[in-house]
């Protein structure tokens, strides 16, 4: 009998954003397999993900939850959006979110820019 071939996945270094990269800092908690692991900062949010800067080193392809301050809250955990890490980085890594252009997010971006989110999509199919 053969030993079955080991694959290993790892993570596609090329862009594939599907909106513009907003510039913010958002605190967040992180929760990994039910567990709240820590905090970290979000930072550079499109409507398909972000980076987020954390001393934790959470493995590519995990699942976690980014707990968001609600609009007008100082602490953050009354929003939860599910996230998979895509890439580490130093200082953080990067997830793409679950549910691309959820309300949570798109609420969150145009509070940040002022702006509605159909300008902030390279897209012309969301943009419909």
């Amino acid at each position: 009998m053969q030993a079955a071939e080991r694959v290993e996945r790892y993570s596609d270094p090329m862009e594939h954003r599907w909106g513009q990269r907003v510039t913010l800092e958002v605190p967040v908690r992180l929760v990994f397999a039910g567990r709240m692991l820590g905090r970290g900062v979000l930072r550079d949010v499109s409507i398909s993900g972000a980076l987020i800067e954390s001393a934790l080193e959470l493995p590519v392809f995990a699942n976690v939850v980014v707990a968001l301050p609600s609009p007008g809250e100082t602490t953050p955990g009354s929003i939860e959006l599910h996230a998979c890490v895509v890439r580490r980085a130093a200082g953080g890594f990067a997830v793409e979110w679950r549910d691309m252009a959820s309300p949570a997010i798109v609420g969150l971006l145009e509070r940040a820019t002022g702006r509605h989110v159909a300008t902030l999509v390279d897209d012309e199919t969301i943009r419909a």
